[in-house]
Order: structure tokens, then sequence, then C-alpha cells
């Protein structure tokens, strides 16, 4: 029998997600991120491990840029900016990006296309594959100009960068029910 005054030790204290003081939601959304994250990060190793070895016409695929593309068209400007940015660092220093200028191309180009999609488009499978093809299209085009202007690649190569191009593009397909998916994660955002 248990006296009034008796020790009794402090209640044991929950785990980190309860010492942060994180609302549900903010958990969910961090979740959210943190699956795009895990996303990307298969994807580079699915292209650096098994892909890579696959060539058609000289030219391979190149499966996180438009996994980029992908997520900030999902998720809209406002929200990925910064995504963007630590994305296209994260895939230079992989060493598997053509060169530093990737990691301004990758933000302006997904956020642009962000931008064109909640202007001018409504949110869906079609736009989003439109959107991210354009900036796709535009990336290796850009990523060759940029390659014959500091001579580290040849004016005959373009049809290879094309040929990237075309051999990414269905991944964009792939991409979207999974990128959704994860979207869906973190509930609604709050809209003006």
């Amino acid at each position: 029998m248990a006296k009034k005054y008796e020790f009794k030790p402090d209640k044991r204290s929950g785990g980190l997600w309860q010492k942060l003081y994180l609302t549900k939601k903010q958990r969910r959304s961090i979740l959210r991120w943190a699956l795009y994250a895990l996303t990307l990060l298969v994807l580079s190793v699915l292209q650096d491990v098994i892909l890579c070895r696959f060539r058609l016409f000289g030219a391979t695929t190149d499966l996180i840029p438009p996994a980029i593309f992908v997520i900030c068209l999902i998720e809209g400007a406002h929200n990925s900016c910064i995504f963007a940015l630590v994305a296209s660092m994260l895939y230079l220093f992989s060493g598997t990006a053509p060169g530093y200028y990737s990691m301004v191309l990758i933000p302006v180009l997904a956020i642009a296309a962000s931008l064109a999609q909640q202007a001018f488009l409504q949110k869906g499978l079609g736009a989003t594959f439109l959107c991210a093809s354009v900036a796709l299209v535009l990336y290796e085009a850009l990523t060759f100009l940029m390659g014959l202007f500091l001579e580290v690649t040849l004016p005959g190569r373009f049809l290879g960068f094309m040929t990237t191009t075309a051999l990414s593009l269905p991944f964009i397909l792939i991409l979207y029910p999974i990128c959704t998916s994860i979207e869906t994660l973190g509930g609604e955002t709050w809209k003006e």
C-alpha cells in the first residue's frame, strides 16, 4: 500500500517530437520534405548506379533536374524556393552535376516554371508535364551552351544533350504520382 507522501519518480518525457513542441501539421510538413529529399536520394543512386550504364546514341538519363522541377511545380513557387536551391546544391556536391552553373540554372528554371504554371495553367498532370518539360529542355540547352562557352563540349554533342532530354522526359510522368502522394502528407497549405 503506497503512502501519500512516498517518493515517486518523474514521468518519462516523450521523444524528440514532444520536446520540439511541434504541431501535428508541422511534423507532417517535415516528414513531407524529408520524403522529397529521400526521393531525390533514391533517384540519384538509381541514376549513378544503374541507369548510367545504359546509353542510347551516347546519352543517358538525367533524373535529378526533372525531379526537382516536378516537386517545385507541385509545391508551388512560394513553398519550393529554398528546396530548389538546396537540392541543386546537393546535386552539385554529389558530383553528377555538369558544373557550378547548374546550381543557378535549376532553381531559376524551377521557380520560373512554377510561377508560369500558377499564372497561366491549372494544377494537374498536363500542366506539370508541360512546364517541367519546357524547364528540362531549357536546362539541357543552357547546359550545352555553358559547356560550349567553357570549352568542355563540342557543337556536335548537341544531339546527345537533346537525347538526354528525350530519355528523361518519361520519368516526369512516373515522378508525378509519387510526388503528389507525398504532397498530401502535409495537409492543405494556406492560400490567399
